[in-house]
């Protein structure tokens, strides 16, 4: 009898220590990265319905659409909006959008129905971003940068944290993001929202810094031009302020983004010398046709931090 007890407190121990050690253990997790779908139609419904419910059965901490909700030769109508924030609804944990170019910028084309680009932002501010929080049955709640003095109309751009690694949505875009080029341009809309973002990017990586966060996961729709240094750039404000970033922080830095369709992982950012910035990673998620997931794993015992895997749906 004093065996068995003896036994029995000694397993008790063993389970206690070995609990104690697991809940010290690095938080591990996987996120699911999509976007630039869907684009065919009527097709791509069904596709698309079988691409949440395959990410529904993988049960990812959260999924993120990169942007372009729709191609640039389809209409951008309310109807297709709210279908679509439907489809969002269907995910069974947090899905976070970010905007495309295509579901605004590009909506003055004939194909998209002689919309106006701002007043479509404005319909996507109000349908998808009324509250701080995700898409998704189960929606989480996110720090938006409405919440700023001055920044009350950038409902989109949001910032969370998972396992000490800062995630933040930034709303830069394709077609030159919406920079308009000749004489009579204006772009009110361009300075206002790139004020706006290089905000939100310092923002992201003070509270990451703040934090003493492991790293930072950036999101957003455009393929940027890492390169030109012209006026005519829409992006190069952006991306220089992003190497500094970077460089700053020293740790490691994920891009997730679309605009190109293809799945490709590189390293785009250099320094003054031309040499590689080897914490900075960006991946380019699947689209178009193509209407597939990246998986991205969260684990804070490779030195790299991220592990990024291509994720295949059958028949898709």
């Amino acid at each position: 009898m004093l065996f068995s007890s003896f036994k029995n407190t000694s397993i008790l121990l063993l389970f206690l220590f070995y609990t104690a050690c697991r809940s010290n253990e690095p938080e591990r997790f996987d996120f699911m990265a999509i976007g630039d779908i869907p684009y065919h139609l009527p097709e791509d419904f069904d596709r698309f319905e079988t691409l949440i419910k395959d990410l529904n059965k993988q049960q990812p901490a959260f999924t993120i659409h990169i942007g372009d909700i729709k191609s640039g030769s389809t209409p951008c109508s309310d109807e297709y909006f709210e279908r679509i924030h439907g489809y969002f609804q269907q995910f069974e944990h947090p899905l976070i959008y970010t905007p495309g170019d295509n579901e605004w910028t590009d909506c003055h084309r004939d194909a998209c129905g002689n919309y106006d680009p701002e007043e479509r932002l404005d319909k996507l501010r109000q349908l998808f971003f009324s509250e701080s929080r995700s898409q998704g049955k189960k929606n989480m709640p996110l720090q938006t940068q409405n919440q700023f003095e001055g920044f009350e109309k950038f409902v989109e751009n949001a910032l969370w944290e998972a396992g000490k690694v800062s995630f933040g949505t930034i709303h830069v875009v394709g077609s030159n993001n919406n920079l308009q080029l000749g004489e009579e341009a204006l772009n009110d809309e361009f300075y206002e929202r790139e004020m706006a973002n290089l905000f939100w990017l310092a923002q992201i990586f003070n509270q990451a810094k703040q934090g003493d966060h492991r790293g930072v996961v950036l999101m957003l729709h455009a393929g940027l031009n890492y390169h030109s240094q012209e006026e005519s750039n829409g992006h190069k404000s952006f991306v220089n302020q992003l190497r500094e970033e970077v460089m700053d922080f020293g740790k490691p830095v994920l891009l997730v983004y679309g605009d190109f369709h293809s799945f490709m992982i590189d390293k785009p950012l250099v320094d003054e010398d031309r040499k590689v910035l080897t914490n900075f990673t960006a991946v380019q998620v699947f689209g178009d046709r193509n209407m597939h997931a990246v998986k991205i794993k969260i684990d804070p015992k490779n030195p790299n931090l991220f592990e990024i895997h291509q994720h295949l749906v059958k028949g898709n």
